[in-house]
């Protein structure tokens, strides 16, 4: 977490972050949790991409009033926004959900979490890397530090016979 928590301090501007973004993550966080529990609990018989189809279209149940309120509805339809929008799609939402469902019915949810670490720092390397954003030391050592954090928590242990 240390290593999660150092990239993410390394990519902040000078204006600090509002306060509603933390609500909103801890919304999240909270949102994923049930979601996990819930699924290892009552979901394991379902198809997964029956279980993504109906997450996903909930999601846009639950996002469209927010949608309307702030109108924002309007989108510029560019090629780069198609792009963006397809890997939001593809990488983010059918693989990454669909990747969390296996890990969970073979009884990984502990890993799950712990891979979840890697999001900010990888995030932080694939914008260095595709869109030539900045990345600081700081942030480079907390990469390490997660990746390293990972590794420790995922590692086969060897059993002492």
């Amino acid at each position: 977490m240390t290593g999660t928590f150092v990239v993410i301090v390394a990519q902040l501007k000078i204006d600090p972050p509002p306060l509603v973004g933390f609500g909103f993550a801890a919304l999240a966080l909270a949102g994923i949790t049930l979601a996990t529990l819930w699924e290892k609990r009552f979901g394991l018989s379902h198809n997964p991409v029956t279980a993504n189809l109906v997450g996903c279209s909930a999601g846009l149940l639950g996002l469209l009033p927010f949608l309307t309120w702030a109108d924002i509805a309007a989108v510029n339809w560019t090629t780069s926004f198609y792009w963006a929008f397809a890997y939001l799609v593809i990488g983010n939402s059918v693989i990454s959900v669909g990747l969390l469902l296996a890990m969970i019915r073979a009884g990984q949810v502990s890993r799950v979490s712990t891979l979840l670490f890697l999001v900010p720092p990888l995030a932080a390397f694939i914008a260095w890397v595709a869109l030539d954003e900045p990345m600081p030391l700081m942030a480079w050592a907390g990469l390490i530090v997660s990746g390293f954090g990972v590794y420790l928590a995922t590692r086969h242990r060897k059993s002492a016979d």
